[in-house]
């Protein structure tokens, strides 16, 4: 039997703790990857994140301190492209 997963709750990785809170890519792991662990604890597996949280660096420490730790088949990762930032087709 399939196990059943809670995504009642995502888990939003916009701000995730620092080191220094003048340098958003100074992830503290040893923070970070408790938060993470207790939430796929508690059956929740849906994290979000998006290629411009801190400063570009954020899906760094998301493959870091959970895709690097657990099973890709534990969680759902939802990461958002920023149209924004592209000025045409190349820049995709």
């Amino acid at each position: 039997m399939a196990q059943e997963r809670n995504v009642d709750l995502g888990f939003g990785c916009m701000r995730l703790p620092l080191l220094r809170a003048d340098q958003p890519d100074s992830f503290d792991y040893e923070k970070i990857q408790p938060l993470f662990d207790a939430f796929l604890e508690k059956g929740f597996t849906y994290f979000d994140t998006a290629y411009t949280y801190h400063g570009y660096h954020g899906e760094e420490a998301v493959r870091t301190a959970l895709v690097e730790r657990h099973p890709r088949n534990s969680f759902q990762l939802a990461t958002k492209l920023p149209l924004r930032d592209f000025k045409d087709a190349q820049d995709l």
